[in-house]
């Protein structure tokens, strides 16, 4: 025997509308039907297809093998903040508090980042998104702090205070790869200033995040403490 799947809503609209246009239905079953042929009634799209396919266990996507890894494209960090921020000033501390957490992630997985976004949000709920390219690839915080916060300087332009700000590190590649560079490239700063921010890795991964951190970043940052930012929404291995 043929099995046959019904989908019900439940929600009466349709049926409700043809009643006050047809007052003879009224008091009578009534249900609404499809035709996928004529296209008239309610007829189910890609997504009923995709949902009369897993009924009929006819599934046939992918499944995630037990090793697979998905691939990092980018490393960002984004919060909304509980307040406005009315200068460059408060904008400046927190884009250098979410790069601490982008250069951390980009350490743990040997990377290095040639391009920094930087997306902003006023209070009027309309955001921009800047982008600045970086002459040497980095996972350095500071200086990708600085490259997102100079995209912002420029770009913005005021007419709202900033209510949220997203921090995101793009064309990523792994930190030992070659890479070019020219006489006038200071060398010797930047192996001390990775040599520090090693040392400030190995300080909070034995202490904890607080441990150690910069002067600037004391006080009220106007940003959240309540964990928010650590969520994780659910997502899709293949999009």
């Amino acid at each position: 025997m043929e099995r046959a799947i019904l989908h019900s809503d439940l929600n009466c609209f349709y049926a409700s509308v043809e009643m006050m246009l047809d007052p003879r239905l009224r008091g009578k079953a009534v249900a609404v039907c499809g035709c996928t042929e004529d296209r008239h009634g309610i007829v189910l799209g890609v997504n009923g297809l995709g949902l009369w396919s897993y009924a009929n266990g006819r599934d046939n996507s992918r499944v995630m093998h037990k090793d697979f890894v998905s691939p990092i494209k980018s490393v960002g960090h984004g919060i909304t903040c509980v307040s406005d921020l009315e200068n460059e000033e408060e904008v400046w501390k927190v884009i250098f508090a979410l790069s601490q957490d982008i250069g951390h992630r980009l350490r743990l997985h040997n990377l290095a980042t040639r391009t920094v976004q930087v997306h902003v949000r006023g209070n009027d709920l309309f955001g921009s998104q800047y982008q600045c390219k970086l002459p040497l690839k980095t996972q350095l915080p500071s200086e990708i702090a600085a490259a997102a916060f100079r995209s912002f300087k420029e770009r913005y332009s005021w007419n709202t205070k900033v209510r949220a700000v997203t921090v995101r590190a793009i064309e990523l590649s792994p930190k030992d790869s070659a890479e070019q560079l020219t006489l006038f490239d200071n060398v010797q700063h930047r192996m001390t200033m990775e040599k520090v921010q090693d040392a400030v890795e190995e300080i909070r991964g034995r202490f904890g995040k607080s441990a150690i951190t910069y002067a600037c970043l004391m006080g009220d940052l106007k940003m959240p403490t309540d964990g928010r930012d650590k969520v994780k929404m659910p997502g899709l291995m293949y999009q």
